[in-house]
């Protein structure tokens, strides 16, 4: 196994930063800041720092998670530092593919906050552990945001950023748009006389029907799908105030 050698840095340390939004810029200047720091204090010689902003951890295709997969693949590193496993991902075998790699090839997977280094037994046991256990924190998260909205949405009230067609919204409370609702039913009718979506749409569109976000390129057919699906497929239908 590759090993430090005393007062020599070791070549090829990649840094991997991750952001799910990209608003956290914050975030993601400290993880940079972090690794180099780390790597400068350890000795290491960082070679290059692979950033993702505004994508989720629980993405499957990735660029920049398969730029480091690959690199480990092909023995282009000695080693991978970041902040927190849990940037690396959320996805159990996805973190588990990257983690097997590492030790197959006899990279090091180095976590910043709590120490874990795979250059030990006890190290190589913590990161396959918290990789499933950051998985199942992520289905716990998505199943309690899925009750808010289901709670919001059952109550009348404003739950995302954007508002469904249909409906608009004052002080946090979902009220019904007449002239909105008039053509959601308008949809529902046409639907029951066999029309397609496509056809809707672009019924719509001839008759100057603007879209939610008054949009220049009119209405398409996920348009009418999602406006029609909102008010009658859904799970939980909204509590509208007419």
């Amino acid at each position: 196994m590759k090993k430090e050698i005393k007062g020599k840095k070791m070549n090829n340390i990649i840094g991997y930063v991750r952001v799910s939004t990209l608003k956290q810029h914050l975030s993601m200047k400290n993880q940079k800041s972090r690794i180099k720091e780390f790597c400068e204090e350890k000795g290491l010689e960082l070679v290059k720092i692979i950033c993702e902003e505004g994508v989720s951890g629980s993405k499957i295709d990735r660029d920049g998670f398969n730029e480091m997969l690959d690199a480990v693949k092909n023995n282009e590193v000695d080693g991978v530092v970041c902040l927190n496993l849990a940037r690396i991902g959320r996805r159990a075998s996805q973190t588990l593919e990257l983690i097997n790699e590492c030790l197959d090839k006899k990279v090091f997977l180095l976590d910043i906050q709590d120490g874990t280094d795979t250059r030990t037994s006890g190290g190589r046991m913590a990161v396959k552990m918290r990789a499933v256990i950051y998985e199942e924190e992520l289905i716990n998260i998505k199943t309690r945001i899925k009750e808010v909205i289901r709670f919001k949405k059952k109550n009348g009230l404003k739950y995302n950023g954007r508002l469904a067609y249909g409906t608009y919204e004052k002080n946090g409370v979902l009220y019904e748009d007449d002239f909105e609702m008039k053509m959601v039913r308008n949809m529902k009718n046409l639907r029951s006389r066999g029309w397609t979506w496509y056809k809707i749409a672009k019924r719509l569109n001839e008759n100057d029907i603007p879209t939610k976000e008054h949009g220049e390129n009119g209405w398409t057919i996920n348009q009418v799908k999602k406006a029609f699906d909102y008010h009658y497929n859904s799970e939980t239908p909204a509590l509208l105030i007419s």
